[in-house]
């Protein structure tokens, strides 16, 4: 008689791949999201000529097909994604952008008030210094961006589903300190940093539910630490900022 209930109904038996409401389950709708990100991405790869950030290109265009898809599977729009196109966009890339560069630059005031960076002349102007700036945004806002929708677009979203938005919070940002392993002078302290960091970005996309808002974030911190400060983002000499050199002193802490 269940059986038939179940036939009745249209829906299917729960089981390993879906849940008692006929949906795919967790582990398998993030398995889809990161297949279909590797499989774009590495077409964008294939189809787009190589450049130094190529990489993120090709991450970001696979994540923002995987995670629209997603959704388009579920019934939802590409604008649930947080990527939405409106009015509000621009103004939340821009408080987004404020926020990250105030944290940002708070940290590394605290940094030089216990001896941990100075600054030394160094060439260029005022000119050099504007230009250069901007060219940091352009830079920055890409890997910014894709690092965003892989982990703080979809994935984030199913997770808080299932976990709860603190779960997914929590989840996300572990990644996000994985995610950064590879960097020079990575160690356990830099991972749980990053991994901090994904916190604040996480709660900034559950206040939001903007993509445009946790972008401008966290280009925002990584522009005040590698050009207004001259200093490494997450151990990497990214960017030179020109008239003054930051130099990182003090313990390695």
């Amino acid at each position: 008689m269940r059986s038939v209930g179940r036939i009745a109904t249209g829906r299917s038996p729960a089981g390993v791949l879906r849940t008692d409401e006929d949906r795919l389950r967790l582990a398998w709708r993030l398995v889809a999201f990161l297949t279909i990100t590797i499989l774009c991405g590495l077409v964008v790869l294939v189809v787009t000529p190589r450049g130094a950030e190529s990489g993120s290109v090709a991450l970001l265009m696979g994540a923002l097909a995987g995670g629209w898809l997603m959704l388009a599977s579920e019934g939802r729009g590409p604008g649930a994604l947080g990527f939405h196109l409106s009015r509000e966009s621009f103004g939340e890339s821009l408080k987004g952008l404020a926020l990250g560069a105030s944290i940002g630059a708070v940290v590394v005031l605290l940094m030089a008030g216990f001896g941990g960076v100075r600054w030394a002349p160094d060439e260029g102007d005022v000119v050099a210094w504007m230009t250069g700036s901007v060219g940091a945004f352009a830079f920055l806002a890409v890997p910014a961006a894709a690092e965003e929708a892989f982990l703080r677009g979809y994935p984030l979203q199913a997770l808080a589903e299932v976990w709860g938005k603190g779960g997914a919070i929590v989840a996300t940002s572990i990644v996000f300190g994985l995610l950064h392993l590879g960097n020079p002078g990575s160690s356990p302290l830099s991972t749980v940093n990053v991994a901090m960091a994904g916190v604040l970005l996480g709660v900034v996309y559950v206040k939001t539910m903007s993509l445009w808002w946790a972008t401008g974030a966290h280009l925002g911190w990584n522009w005040a630490l590698g050009f207004l400060a001259d200093v490494p983002v997450s151990g990497l000499e990214m960017l030179d900022a020109p008239l003054y050199d930051g130099v990182m002193t003090g313990p390695a802490w």
